[in-house]
């Protein structure tokens, strides 16, 4: 990781503590490469999520597993698709979120009203996330001056090829906000899609998202720049 990466990566962790979520969240994901007119305002009202969002009885979402009442604020920022990763960008393409278009990734950020919670709380926070939507779901959460990105794995369903299950959980946690420790930093800019190749389609993408989301991976990274 090269110093210009490291510091535009610090600097955009910095910025949830001086502008909206909304601001904040894309700014890091615009800094790995990540960016989307594919998006939904939903005002950040999580009372604006649910009726938007939870309505469909086969996909439960249990408000209690999601900690919903200590949720402050949610936004939907966008939704990546094959038309943002291909290697040429449409002049007039289409900017509404699609909710049936499985072949893409919906990003999310939530703040919450505290700080410290337990790895199992966030992951579970994700994961209700994900129940609702048929596609993959990545979650920024901040609480207090800390940041956690999750993502659940998914897979097709070996009964109904229509219908898929959610996976392996991964989560970066505790990411401070205001001095980013170079382990976490590193594994930011793996994900960073300059850092990535031959990604011109959501399914390139998704396999090397899988092969970096291998938690021995995550750990071995962490661990040596702990170290």
């Amino acid at each position: 990781m090269n110093t210009d990466t490291r510091q535009q990566i610090e600097s955009a962790l910095r910025a949830f503590s001086g502008v909206d979520l909304r601001t904040a969240a894309i700014g890091l994901l615009n800094t790995l490469g990540y960016q989307s007119e594919k998006t939904l305002d939903l005002g950040g009202s999580p009372a604006a999520f649910l009726e938007q969002f939870d309505t469909n009885p086969d996909r439960t979402f249990a408000k209690d597993k999601a900690l919903f009442d200590d949720w402050k604020e949610i936004q939907l920022l966008f939704q990546l698709t094959d038309q943002e990763l291909g290697e040429q960008n449409k002049l007039f393409g289409e900017n509404e979120v699609k909710q049936g278009l499985m072949n893409s990734y919906l990003f999310f950020a939530i703040e919450l009203n505290q700080q410290d919670y337990a790895r199992g709380k966030l992951i579970a926070i994700a994961r209700q996330l994900n129940r609702v939507f048929p596609m993959p779901v990545t979650v920024l959460i901040k609480h207090g001056e800390l940041l956690s990105v999750a993502v659940i794995n998914r897979r097709q369903n070996k009964k109904d090829s229509e219908k898929d299950v959610l996976g392996k959980a991964t989560i970066i946690r505790d990411i401070s906000l205001l001095e980013p420790h170079p382990g976490h930093v590193q594994i930011l800019s793996s994900f960073a899609l300059q850092n990535l190749t031959g990604i011109h389609n959501f399914d390139a993408l998704h396999a090397a998202w899988e092969e970096i989301l291998n938690v021995e991976l995550l750990n071995k990274k962490f661990y040596n720049e702990l170290s």
